[in-house]
């Protein structure tokens, strides 16, 4: 997975460098993914062997309050396919594991999110079936 993320990392860092770092300490990328994956709820797919993707999913519940009903999502956290591996299958093969797993965890929805520069990203969710539903916007105090 962390060799997996390096691109994504990249892209990422050359487009949001006040945000990302171009190439996060190995053992430390390493680290967090073995973090991560032992929490509960977290669950990662890894596409091939080698791996030519992965998606890390996590579980979210949200209780009912006065202003929303229970939730309970699935999150895609982190998607990613070699370059090489593009427009191969690998990243629907990835999603439909999700959706696998969403069925299987008896959530209410799918989300993730994703930097409004990244338009491919954008093309293959939306091929995907997912739409845009609420907006983040920033600013620089």
């Amino acid at each position: 997975m962390a060799r997996l993320n390096a691109h994504v990392q990249g892209w990422h860092a050359a487009r949001y460098p006040e945000t990302f770092f171009a190439t996060p300490d190995p053992e430390g990328l390493v680290a967090y993914f073995h973090r991560r994956l032992a929490e509960p709820g977290c669950t990662a797919f890894l596409a091939d062997d080698p791996a030519l993707g992965y998606a890390l999913c996590s579980l979210q519940a949200r209780d009912a309050s006065v202003f929303s009903p229970a939730i309970r999502r699935l999150l895609v956290e982190q998607i990613a396919v070699a370059p090489e591996a593009r427009r191969r299958g690998v990243g629907r093969a990835l999603m439909q594991a999700a959706r696998d797993l969403a069925g299987a965890l008896q959530v209410d929805e799918i989300v993730l999110d994703t930097w409004v520069a990244n338009h491919e990203a954008h093309a293959f969710f939306r091929a995907e079936g997912f739409s845009p539903c609420r907006m983040l916007f920033r600013c620089k105090p």
